[in-house]
């Protein structure tokens, strides 16, 4: 008697309902989709990069994010970077994102693969240019004379060489948190590319030369730019690993031209011993002001440290546990946001 009654079930009790297979599988596929039309915008029209080191200084710094046209001169094949239809050229005093040639990478990035790396460096010489770096003195307003590194060139079918008009500027607000010490004891000048200016770091040091790279090209004299080919570098001239020393970049490796920086952070893995990035600056790492003590131990990695005797290279070489813990203990309570650059567009 009411054996059953405890299994019973109220009739008028809603049941839930299963989704069914179909939808399902078509919410997944569904979610596949915009994953892939997310990726290959990613990779064919629009691309975000971050800025790593200090090549470009000041008009890229560590630690700016920034999105890259990948339009702007060729349509590719999305996931791939097979080029489909070419739009349009670099011209000169474009910033360009490119695959570097292997005698440009090191051999861990060489076994990695070529397509693991990109550049972003400033077109200087274009096809059919011949490129001549002299070496001249100049005024740096504020310190001793420096040897600056002018680029000369002479286009296809012209008989004289045509420089960028570089002059020497005081050292300003742009060089204030670089996040990079060597940068700071470079001198500041201006150069022009066709309708825009921008500045470039000099620090008189002899140009970038091959190194088992088998490229040879004496600069001195002369170098013509094959036709397909373009010369580029960077804007920190003394730190930047670029056509001087590996060559030129054929013009199927150039995927796209920087647009515009997004985000930027000021990290100051390499400046965090420093009380003033406009000291460092002005006065240089000898005698700008450092954290001592307690206040230098809770505020940078021992990596970190340039006086240190380890040495920065242990930063590049972390793994991934040691990146996230240096991140959480140092990295994160001392950064601090350039909002001005947000926004700004590249020339």
């Amino acid at each position: 008697m009411g054996i059953f009654s405890s299994q019973s079930e109220n009739p008028n009790k809603p049941q839930a309902k299963e989704e069914p297979k179909e939808g399902v599988i078509a919410s997944t596929v569904s979610f596949a989709l915009i994953v892939v039309l997310v990726f290959a915008f990613k990779s064919s029209i629009l691309d975000a990069n971050n800025i790593p080191s200090g090549s470009m200084i000041p008009t890229l710094k560590i630690g700016d994010f920034l999105f890259v046209n990948k339009m702007r001169y060729s349509i590719r094949m999305p996931f791939t970077e097979k080029e489909l239809y070419r739009i349009d050229e670099p011209k000169r005093g474009d910033i360009v994102t490119f695959i570097p040639p292997s005698s440009a990478l090191s051999s861990e990035d060489a076994r990695t693969g070529i397509f693991a790396k990109r550049f972003v460096k400033r077109v200087v010489g274009i096809p059919g240019d011949t490129i001549r770096i002299t070496r001249k003195e100049a005024e740096v307003q504020g310190r001793r004379s420096v040897l600056y590194a002018v680029i000369e060139y002479k286009e296809n079918g012209s008989s004289e060489f045509q420089n960028y008009s570089p002059r020497s500027v005081p050292i300003g607000e742009e060089l204030n948190d670089l996040d990079n010490v060597d940068a700071s004891q470079r001198s500041l000048f201006i150069e022009k590319k066709r309708d825009f200016e921008h500045y470039v770091l000099e620090g008189g040091e002899d140009d970038r030369r091959p190194f088992l790279t088998g490229f040879s090209c004496d600069f001195s004299t002369g170098c013509l730019i094959p036709e397909g080919h373009y010369m580029v570098m960077g804007d920190n001239r003394d730190d930047s690993h670029d056509s001087r020393a590996w060559g030129f970049v054929s013009r199927e490796d150039i995927l796209g031209k920087a647009l515009v920086i997004y985000f930027s952070i000021d990290w100051k893995d390499f400046t965090c011993e420093y009380k003033s990035g406009k000291e460092l600056a002005e006065k240089g790492k000898e005698f700008a002001e450092r954290f001592e003590g307690e206040a230098l131990e809770n505020r940078c990695h021992p990596s970190e440290v340039y006086s240190s005797s380890v040495s920065y290279r242990y930063i590049e070489d972390e793994t991934r546990f040691g990146w996230i813990e240096r991140t959480l203990r140092y990295r994160l309570w001392r950064l601090s946001v350039r909002w001005s650059r947000i926004g700004n567009l590249l020339k």
